[in-house]
């Protein structure tokens, strides 16, 4: 009786712990994205080329919804495209498919109408929905 009380309480400090690292996380992201919203444009420029990088959109890294690794499929297959296909995989389509899905402004929205199995009409709100109606008719 006393393994399976060190058992659930081993389990009980694992989950307690896993919770705060994600809530810890969570708590430095947002405040990594309050700090970046109180620069002002020629420091953001500033930073950025201090990095190498070019100008982004903040949403492609501050996202309240889901992944495009996440929804995308799930939202290839409500229109039954296959992800896998030549069409999708050869010319840069799936990149452009997921450079639109990370900066779609409907993402929670998303994410409660594939939670439903839907229709393809219940996703006309997708930014990507005209082109994986073009991929499912071929």
């Amino acid at each position: 009786m006393s393994t399976l009380r060190d058992g659930l309480r081993d389990g009980i400090h694992a989950t307690a712990g896993r919770l705060a690292h994600s809530m810890a996380g969570a708590w430095r992201r947002g405040r990594q994205y309050r700090e970046w919203l109180s620069l002002d444009e020629a420091s953001r420029e500033s930073r950025l080329r201090d990095l190498g990088l070019a100008r982004v959109d903040a949403s492609l890294f501050w996202s309240d919804g889901g992944s495009a690794d996440d929804q995308l499929p799930r939202m290839m297959a409500v229109y039954g495209v296959d992800e896998m296909t030549p069409l999708v995989v050869g010319n840069g389509v799936k990149r452009d498919l997921e450079r639109v899905c990370t900066g779609c402004p409907f993402k929670a929205r998303c994410a409660r109408v594939l939670s439903e199995e839907p229709a393809p009409e219940a996703c006309d709100f997708c930014p990507n929905a005209a082109t994986l109606e073009a991929l499912a008719s071929h």
